[in-house]
């Protein structure tokens, strides 16, 4: 099966996911799957947990809370999801039944973890799980800032396979609906700093020299020859300034993935998911649409 899963937690950033789905779908022409799922490990495993003084009378009452937080749920969720979408309520671990499910679509749309320590304790880790695990593109959408169309869509490159990845899926989602892609590359500055191609000290060339030679190096490595904005500047903040000075919808970024250590998700990854005000595509490497 493959289709463009929204996971939602019910809560207060589930229809901003649902909203954003809708538009990816509509636009890949690919099915909309809504998902919530029923965490009710607590009721199920009861029997075990209290197993020394457990009364097998008690069971029923158990089976019964279960099941009447699951009709809840559908209900909610069928008053939430957009039409036509196909709704899924499978009972058990969020974590694990989301990370399962994602692997047979082709993106996974999920509400940002927040900006704040109250907020990511709150909404849990599901999408940065899904991220680690490097099997799909994972749309972070935040639940004040819903992706309403795919008019024009930004990327930021430089001369990675993850970056080439990004790139690639960025183009197939723009080409399908219809949108516009920029690609941005920033070249940080201070002593630290480095650019396109690596190793080429920004202080001993000019400005423009520097410029023309990180869009050639960028042009050859990622074979693209679209609208690319080289700049200098921070990762995180240059880059929300450029997608906000070139009005994009969302902003993709490539991710290494495929570790449970968080900077493999790169600098810019993690910083972004924690600051960014519009909606992010987060590719891993080897990840096409």
């Amino acid at each position: 099966m493959s289709g463009v899963l929204a996971a939602v937690d019910l809560g207060s950033g589930s229809e901003a996911v649902l909203a954003s789905a809708e538009v990816v779908a509509r636009a890949l022409e690919l099915p909309l799957v809504a998902m919530h799922v029923v965490a009710d490990g607590y009721l199920r495993s009861a029997p075990r947990r209290f197993a020394e003084v457990w009364e097998p009378e008690l069971e029923p009452l158990f089976e019964r809370a279960s099941a009447a937080l699951g009709r809840l749920a559908h209900k909610k969720l069928e008053r939430l999801a957009p039409e036509g979408a196909e709704l899924k309520l499978p009972h058990g671990n969020p974590t694990q039944e989301v990370a399962a499910e994602a692997r047979h679509h082709t993106l996974a749309v999920l509400a940002s973890e927040g900006s704040t320590p109250l907020e990511r304790v709150a909404r849990g880790g599901v999408s940065r799980y899904l991220m680690h695990r490097g099997e799909v593109p994972v749309l972070s959408v935040r639940p004040d800032r819903p992706l309403e169309r795919l008019g024009r869509l930004g990327v930021a490159v430089d001369d990675s396979s993850a970056s080439l990845a990004a790139l690639r899926v960025a183009s197939r989602l723009a080409e399908a609906a219809g949108g516009e892609l920029v690609a941005f590359h920033l070249v940080s500055v201070g002593p630290q700093s480095c650019c396109v191609p690596q190793y080429l000290p920004p202080e001993a060339l000019e400005a423009a020299d520097l410029d023309r030679r990180a869009e050639a190096a960028l042009r050859e490595a990622l074979d693209y020859q679209g609208p690319l904005v080289v700049a200098r500047g921070e990762e995180i903040e240059g880059l929300l300034e450029l997608s906000h000075e070139h009005g994009v919808d969302l902003l993709a970024l490539g991710s290494k993935a495929k570790s449970s250590h968080w900077t493999r998700l790169g600098r810019s990854v993690v910083g972004l998911l924690y600051k960014a005000d519009l909606p992010l595509l987060v590719v891993p490497e080897a990840a096409h649409l």
